[in-house]
């Protein structure tokens, strides 16, 4: 599956499941971006970055809706990424997020976002 239908699906399954707020046309769709772009996994979260920001520069729209990423480096720690997505979700607001490609820092963050439904 490529990316930029991968961001597509995410977005819509979020809104699908009723965690869009009620929006204008042009209110841009935020979804949460947490890598590991600092410390020992810093090579593959960026290159990941890379990838989702060239699926995001070929698909920049959904539903007619422009998309705006929110990256937050987790730093290769667990305790990072459970405040990464705490962040996301709380402060920034993101209907989606895109998790981290580690194991262990997936799980910490899926914790967070799953208490925050």
């Amino acid at each position: 599956m490529k990316l930029g239908t991968l961001l597509s699906a995410v977005a819509l399954a979020a809104m699908s499941m009723g965690l869009a707020l009620p929006a204008q046309a042009a209110d841009p769709i935020k979804i949460g971006v947490y890598l590991p772009l600092t410390g020992q996994n810093a090579f593959g979260g960026q290159l990941e970055l890379e990838g989702i920001q060239l699926a995001h520069k070929l698909k920049p729209t959904v539903l007619d809706r422009p998309v705006d990423l929110v990256v937050v480096d987790n730093k290769s720690d667990k305790v990072e990424a459970a405040n990464a997505v705490k962040r996301l979700t709380e402060h920034d607001k993101v209907l989606a997020i895109i998790g981290t490609y580690g194991s262990s820092l997936a799980m910490a963050g899926g914790e967070v976002a799953e208490r925050a439904k």
